[in-house]
């Protein structure tokens, strides 16, 4: 399992910096729903989020405007998970069992549907459970999802920690290929999971990430706050991101301070 990274001044005082970076001058891509929902750990960003962001979505994933009516597949995973975590009003299991059904095998929103689920259904947590009992990992084309992954992506924090030590590597191994799906999707679905799984088995695969051409804006510096929290080398990597990528990495990093606010 890993833990995060010890900060030097100099990887502080560059995250503080890009906190401090007027949010206009970035493209406007970088602003995501998982971004925002760190952001929303970081009071002092919300003025300037407040001023500039349009959407009614994300502007209640980052709390600075009400929680709106989902009316499709991606606006109902989006205010349901907003809900579950904040505790209001949630969707109950059917209406989320409906979501992570309509969602199955679309590469942004089924795993996280099935967070969705399993965060409203002991029986969603029974059954990703039950999956990781298994004693054969299938193979899965790099960068493609299998409903396996999807359970542990949808609630490693919840089940691994009953794993054997020896199967919790193979399986943190086994589902580190994810990572180039999560990385397509700007997700974090890593994120919530990284002090269960066991990071030894990630270095190669995030790394691997900061090598792949064509990634969408976001998807680097979200690998460097993947180095970070799995205690990683990760300083010099977050001086050699774009503003929007370093961006990024500074709100995950800085939404693991002990001094952030909720995250959600």
């Amino acid at each position: 399992m890993g833990s995060p990274s010890p900060s030097s001044d100099a990887g502080q005082s560059l995250i503080d910096d890009t906190l401090a970076t007027p949010l206009h001058t970035l493209d406007p891509r970088v602003f995501t729903p998982a971004v925002m929902r760190l952001a929303r750990r970081l009071p002092a960003l919300r003025p300037q989020l407040d001023a500039l962001l349009t959407h009614p979505l994300l502007r209640a994933e980052a709390g600075v405007g009400p929680i709106p009516t989902p009316t499709d597949l991606e606006s109902g995973v989006r205010v349901g998970l907003l809900r579950a975590v904040l505790s209001d009003g949630p969707p109950d299991a059917a209406d989320a069992a409906r979501l992570e059904t309509e969602a199955e095998g679309d590469d942004t929103w089924w795993v996280p549907a099935a967070r969705l689920h399993l965060l409203v259904s002991v029986d969603r947590e029974r059954q990703a459970r039950a999956s990781l009992s298994e004693p054969e990992l299938p193979y899965v084309f790099p960068g493609e999802l299998h409903p396996r992954s999807v359970d542990i992506l949808a609630g490693g924090d919840r089940v691994l920690t009953a794993l054997h030590v020896d199967w919790l590597r193979k399986v943190s191994r086994w589902v580190g290929d994810a990572a180039v799906a999560d990385a397509r999707a700007v997700g974090f679905w890593f994120w919530p999971h990284l002090r269960y799984l066991s990071g030894g088995q990630l270095k190669k695969p995030f790394a691997r990430l900061l090598r792949t051409r064509r990634l969408p804006i976001g998807a680097y510096g979200m690998a460097v706050a993947y180095h970070h929290r799995i205690g990683q080398p990760w300083d010099t990597l977050l001086a050699s991101l774009s503003p929007e990528d370093r961006f990024v990495a500074a709100v995950a990093i800085a939404s693991d301070r002990p001094d952030a606010g909720t995250l959600i």
